[in-house]
């Protein structure tokens, strides 16, 4: 471990209050390996707090952990990306919330000591970031079906206390059967890949999703060639006409990245775009939603330091 101080920033309400515990465990792990001196534990008390945290934190932290799902993690990114580049330490994460995409991107184990043992052994590497009219994101943007599904999904979770993927899908079947929209929208990609030329076009979509990283809803790998640290965007959207039966195989087809062949899924990479619809869509950015119907959206690479797995 680098010389310096650890910070756990730790959401107690996450998993519907199973973060408390989950905070406390990770706590006790922590004191007992590097001392009650070089480790502090913050809980958040309110939406926005770990961003305030984590922007706060004295120069003898040298990493940073959040504890909690993604929204926690976008939180705390968001804290350090408002302290100049070098006075960032490491971001690190032990998953305790329902969809854990960035932790499961960063390769951290489910349970928490583990977890503790890949943060304790600094295993560092560069972590692009996105940025949407000024939010950052860690992981996912996304518009239309998927984020209507997510969204429903967080509501869901809060009514019943329940989690995990099966709940999901039980809102992916609703939405699908129920609740399945088209939404036109214009697309101007000025910068894209090397060798690529930019793009400019309207179309029609069901879904629209802007990844760093590659999975979002609880690890659905919907951009399965994303990159943390290459500098660009992953782009994924799906075009009408579908039957919602075939749409939910297309979606169960993404679960583990099969779905990248189908003429109805299409695919770009971009360092920066511009996105607008014709009518506010459903939109989440790392799990909470976001309102609006024009995006502008970039790539800042290597913004952050990231422990992996």
């Amino acid at each position: 471990m680098a010389i310096g101080q650890i910070a756990l920033i730790a959401n107690p309400a996450a998993q519907n209050g199973r973060g408390s515990w989950a905070a406390v465990e990770a706590a006790s792990h922590l004191r007992a390996r590097v001392g009650a001196d070089g480790f502090r534990l913050l809980l958040t008390e309110r939406p926005g707090h770990a961003t305030a945290l984590a922007a706060g934190l004295g120069e003898e932290v040298a990493a940073v952990i959040a504890l909690g799902g993604d929204g926690i993690v976008n939180e705390v990114a968001s804290g350090l990306m408002e302290r100049p580049a070098a006075a960032r330490p490491a971001l690190g994460v032990i998953p305790a919330g329902s969809g854990n995409d960035y932790a499961a991107t960063l390769g951290m184990a489910s349970s928490i000591p583990r977890a503790i043992d890949q943060i304790l052994a600094f295993r560092t590497g560069p972590a692009d970031i996105g940025r949407v009219n000024g939010r950052y994101f860690v992981e996912t943007l996304s518009f239309g079906l998927d984020a209507a599904i997510a969204l429903d999904t967080m509501e869901r979770r809060v009514r019943t206390g329940r989690a995990g993927t099966r709940l999901y899908l039980e809102s992916a079947v609703d939405q699908l059967f129920h609740h399945l929209e088209i939404y036109d929208f214009a697309l101007n990609v000025p910068r894209v890949a090397p060798g690529f030329a930019p793009i400019h076009l309207k179309g029609s979509c069901y879904l629209f999703a802007v990844q760093v990283g590659p999975t979002y809803g609880g690890h659905f790998r919907i951009t399965p060639e994303a990159a943390l640290d290459d500098g660009l965007l992953d782009l994924c959207w799906a075009v009408p006409k579908l039957a919602p039966g075939r749409a939910l195989a297309v979606l169960l087809a993404a679960r583990f990245g099969r779905h990248t062949g189908n003429s109805h899924i299409h695919f770009e990479r971009a360092e920066a775009l511009e996105l607008s619809f014709d009518r506010e869509p459903p939109a989440q950015i790392d799990g909470e939603k976001i309102e609006g119907d024009r995006f502008a959206i970039d790539c800042i690479p290597g913004a952050l330091t990231v422990i992996f797995g």
